[in-house]
């Protein structure tokens, strides 16, 4: 963890110029001498370019991002970060992972590749997972006004911070050692819906040369959006088969009794009252088919969802942080810790429930009665029976026109009950307690030690239907409409299905609030780990300089508690699978070392080899479960001329062990497309089971780059970036594509765990089960691209900075699959699986950010240009529909625009100013303390109010662009455009004060 004084420009380029206003001069970066710690490597070094790729962001860049409001949504805004994050918005259904919680995917691998820590050191995760069962940390309860830097390591981290971080490592780094105070005030909003984000927050420091206390104190509020608000998301290409009016499956020859049409003697069909019935339509009047009425591909559209659903949820988050640290023996013996408490709500809205098919496995059973009592309780042939609905035998539903019950296959939206409310409540905690020390023995010896304790508290709410209490309002035989019964809820009329939510039915309105329930979960994750880091700057002497060495160990224990409601342990959430309890556990410890060895230094003024030095590491980690692993990692930097250019390469291993949900559960449920006996369905019911049996990846990872600041050019400064990278992923727990298995069912080969449910009639698929398995195989490789030019002038300086990722290849492969290139491709085609959910994301060919910066005196104006690129989706398949069609979404270009200006009266001072550079364009080689300005008595009472303050307008989305349309594969795009890559926010302003005490 290397300040960011000791890697602005030698890392890889993704933000490799640590403030935009700086000299020309400082952008090339003083070399103090000072030895730090850099993220990737336990070892201080002053060296600016190590072997590894590391970025930083600083707080200046974070502050002109225009992103900097949500941790969050600045780190999906870098191009490193890639397919397959989970969002905030659009995600109400929990389709990208859980509702209410938001990640970052390095590289597009799955969230649980990114390794995030805070401070250095692993926090707990989040108790839910990606869509895929990777574990992730939950980036909502982390307040970006908290964040003093981030530094990311853009290759494995395996031998320093666990054999887990595969993708990279995202290290968010709190402020520490601030002096004075800081008020941040923050509101924005969109021009034509209310889409208001607000946030307050208090960051304060105190202490002298022996002790620091440092605290920030946050307030984050946002409004929501719904998809109705914009006109490219308010109808979507995909209309679900859950309508209203309802698609009931039928027996033919009833529905022939009935009045209405025989399309099938002896077996199924579908009909569907008319458009705006008031629910007395007779049989006659019905619309049947042999498949769904109502639906993709049907006689008449399904229900359009977005028209009640929300895209971007409201969001309010509270809470605080406080840090500290004791001087006890001088430098060699420092006590610190520090504590940390978030509250995060989130309230989203889905349409009214979706009941899916009326008989799913799993899933609470919903009937609707025949229009008189069976008689002698016996069913007619071809129809759902009472022992299999579990219907009371005297039940009966005089609104029915068929003699018979309805269930199996039939599809309901049950929209008198209005919206599904998803309320999310995450409560984080996080409390260290260590010690350190440098200076030891020779002076080139140190170490570092703590306890940590962190978890995440999970509840959620969610407003819906029960089954068990919809089917006695739907059975008039049901003791609560017999006014001599003390369960009678003042009415005898039961509820009428067959109308129209659009035409309401006046008796069916007492019975809502009865079938109304609110099940609450509650899960937690705890994560403790005891480590201690030993180093050494100078272990011996070579002829290339000092050797140094860092080793330890670690002791982590983790467990995740999760406690369903009672509603849903007894399948009584409509159309929600069922839950059980979990309560898991497992312990891990580990020990590595590391040396950095120099070869050959400036001194010796060899050709060709100006400087050379390997890095060398490795960890052994073992597992309560009698797996460990021990895994290498290699490095090399070289300076074959002179400071100018620097080579750099890394080569190492990886060892992943299964997630707790991947192992032991919960079990999640997702939608995805299948085709059976020509059904197509886009949202097939998915449920996958944990694996007790799974086993750990590997992986390997190798990086290769240089970085050139030539001396050469006559004006200005010019920095080039270049880092190519590849990894590899061998024995990925994955899930197999629900095609897959129903493929494997028709032919007779399901695997173990595997199974394929249909419809009474045999002709539709209910649900498709599968566990998590071993054996993917991932494979991505490309490049990384900075570009910086600094010019000063007496008109101020001027700074275009641009980075960019570009993924060459990224090979997807499930066990005994063909392997799938998805560069350039959704995530969303059919083999995929419930892998990445549906929504909208992509494995991007080209993400980048180009940014023009002017400062001059107290302005500051910038540019920044966000380049996404486009993608190619499947919309048809051979497979499914006998014929191939793919459709380009196309890229898109948003530009973002901010003006600040300082208002100072007396000379600057910065309180402990950001690692890197200050505004006054000197470099901070130590703590600055806050000196009180001699003349500040003699200003006028409104400029010591104002004092030291900036002031910031700015637009993101400058030119109201909208994000491309999307229609997902068969036509089942929720939402319209990728909702997981893009909001749908629009132009969006917003102010800033900033003011220093």
């Amino acid at each position: 963890m290397r300040s960011a004084r000791a890697v602005t420009v030698g890392a890889s380029f993704l933000f490799a110029a640590n403030a935009f206003a700086q000299e020309a001069e400082a952008e090339r970066v003083i070399v103090t001498g000072e030895s730090v710690i850099v993220t990737g490597s336990l070892i201080p070094t002053s060296e600016l370019v190590g072997p590894n790729p590391i970025s930083t962001l600083d707080r200046d860049l974070i502050n002109k991002s225009g992103q900097g409001t949500t941790t969050e949504q600045l780190l999906k805004s870098l191009p490193i970060a890639s397919a397959n994050s989970i969002p905030v918005q659009n995600n109400a259904n929990s389709a990208g992972g859980p509702a209410g919680a938001a990640s970052i995917s390095l590289r597009g691998f799955d969230p649980g590749a990114t390794l995030v820590l805070i401070d250095g050191r692993r926090v707990a995760p989040y108790p839910g997972t990606s869509p895929g069962g990777a574990a992730f940390f939950d980036l909502n309860t982390i307040p970006i006004a908290a964040v003093q830097s981030i530094e990311i390591q853009k290759d494995g981290a395996s031998t320093t911070y666990g054999a887990d971080a595969v993708a990279g490592v995202v290290n968010l780094k709190l402020y520490k050692d601030y002096r004075g105070a800081q008020l941040t005030l923050y509101y924005g909003n969109t021009l034509d819906k209310d889409a208001g984000e607000y946030t307050g927050d208090i960051l304060f420091g105190t202490g002298d040369e022996k002790t620091s206390i440092t605290g920030d104190i946050f307030f984050y509020h946002r409004n929501s959006m719904f998809n109705r608000d914009r006109g490219n998301s308010n109808r979507p290409p995909f209309l679900s088969s859950n309508s209203s009016p309802y698609n009931l499956q039928l027996s033919s020859d009833v529905a022939a009794a009935a009045g209405g049409e025989n399309l099938n003697p002896g077996d199924f069909e579908f009909a569907t009252p008319p458009d705006f019935t008031n629910g007395s339509t007779p049989a006659s009047n019905y619309i049947y088919s042999t498949r769904r009425v109502r639906s993709n591909f049907a006689l008449l559209p399904g229900f359009n969802f977005n028209a009640f659903s929300n895209s971007f949820p409201t969001q309010e988050r509270w809470g605080g942080y406080t840090a500290f640290e004791t001087k006890v023996c001088e430098d060699r013996l420092r006590i610190f810790g520090d504590f940390y408490y978030a509250d995060v709500k989130t309230h989203d809205e889905l349409a009214p429930p979706a009941t899916g098919d009326f008989e799913t496995p799993g899933v609470g059973v919903i009937a609707i009665p025949p229009n008189h009592p069976l008689p002698g309780g016996v069913a007619p042939p071809n129809t759902p029976t009472i022992a299999e609905t579990g219907m009371p035998p005297e039940a009966y539903n005089p609104f029915n026109p068929f003699e018979q019950i309805i269930s199996g296959g039939s599809n309901a939206r049950l929209a008198d009950f209005g919206n599904r409310l998803v309320d999310e409540e995450n409560i984080a905690e996080l409390f260290t307690l260590g010690v350190k020390g440098d200076n030891l023995f020779n002076g080139t010896w140190g170490y570092d030690g703590a306890f940590r304790y962190s978890q995440i508290q999970d509840t959620s709410e969610f407003r819906n239907v029960s089954v068990s209490r919809f089917n006695r309002i739907l059975n008039a035989a049901d003791s609560i409409f017999n006014p001599t019964k003390p369960d009678f809820i003042g009415t005898t009329i039961p509820y009428n299905p067959f109308g129209d939510f659009r035409v309401p039915i006046a008796t069916n309105q007492p019975l809502i609030d009865f079938a109304i329930i609110h099940p609450r979960d509650l899960n937690t994750s705890k994560l403790a780990t005891l480590d201690l880091n030993i180093y050494s700057t100078d272990l011996f002497d070579l002829p290339g300089g000092s050797v140094g060495l860092a080793f330890g160990g670690v002791f982590i224990r983790q467990s995740l508690s999760e406690n369903p409601d009672d509603e849903n342990r007894t399948k009584d959430n409509a159309g929600v699978s069922q839950e059980f309890p979990v309560e898991i556990g497992r312990k891990e410890y580990a020990f590595y070392a590391e040396t950095l060895i120099p070869i050959f230094s400036p001194k010796w003024n060899i050709p060709f080899f100006y400087s050379l030095e390997f890095a060398a590491g490795g960890r052994f980690e073992a597992f309560n479960n009698d797996t460990n692993s021990l895994v290498p990692k290699v490095g090399v930097r070289w300076q074959p001329f002179d400071e100018q250019l620097t080579l750099r390469s890394t080569w190492g291993e990886g060892f992943v062990e299964p997630s707790l949900t991947e192992l032991y559960g919960p079990r999640i449920f997702g939608f995805g497309p299948t085709s059976f006996m020509g059904d197509r369905n886009p949202e097939t019911a998915i449920l996958t089971n944990p694996n007790p049996h799974l086993g750990p990846e590997s992986s390997r990872n190798w990086t290769g780059g240089i970085v050139y600041t030539p001396k050469w050019i006559p004006v200005g400064t010019l920095t080039v970036t270049i880092d190519l990278w590849d990894i590899e992923r061998t024995g990925v727990v994955m899930v197999a594509s629900p095609q897959s298995v129903i493929e494997r069912f028709l032919g007779g080969k399901l695997q173990p765990g595997e199974a394929v449910y249909l419809d009474p009639s045999g002709s539709f698929v209910s649900e498709v089960i599968s566990p998590f398995i071993n054996g993917g195989r991932q494979n991505a490789r490309g490049v990384d691209l900075g570009l910086e030019y600094q010019l000063k002038t007496r008109f101020g300086t001027f700074t275009s900075l641009t980075r960019a990722t570009y993924l060459d290849q990224f090979i997807f492969q499930f066990k005994g699959d063909r392997a799938w290139q998805v560069a350039g491709r959704t995530n969303g085609d059919w083999w995929g699986g419930s892998d990445f959910g549906i929504g909208g994301d992509a494995w991007y060919k080209w993400k980048g950010l180009s940014t023009l910066d002017w400062t001059w005196h107290n302005f500051d104006l910038n540019a920044t240009v966000h380049m996404l690129d486009g993608f190619w989706e499947e919309i048809f398949a051979k497979k499914f529909d006998g014929f191939w069609k793919q459709h380009y979404v196309h890229p898109t270009w948003f530009t973002d625009a901010q003006l600040s200006y300082s208002l100072i009266f007396t000379p600057p001072v910065e309180a402990v100013p950001v690692a890197g550079y200050s505004k006054g364009q000197k470099e901070v080689v130590g703590k600055e303390k806050e000196v009180a300005p001699t003349a500040a008595y003699a200003m006028p009472c409104w400029k010591k109010i104002v004092n030291n303050s900036t002031v910031t307008v700015g637009c993101n989305n400058i030119f109201g662009e909208d994000p491309p349309h999307e229609f997902g594969f068969e036509f089942g795009s929720p939402i319209g455009y990728p909702g997981f890559s893009y909001d749908n926010l629009g132009r969006f302003w917003y102010v800033r004060l900033i003011k220093k005490f």
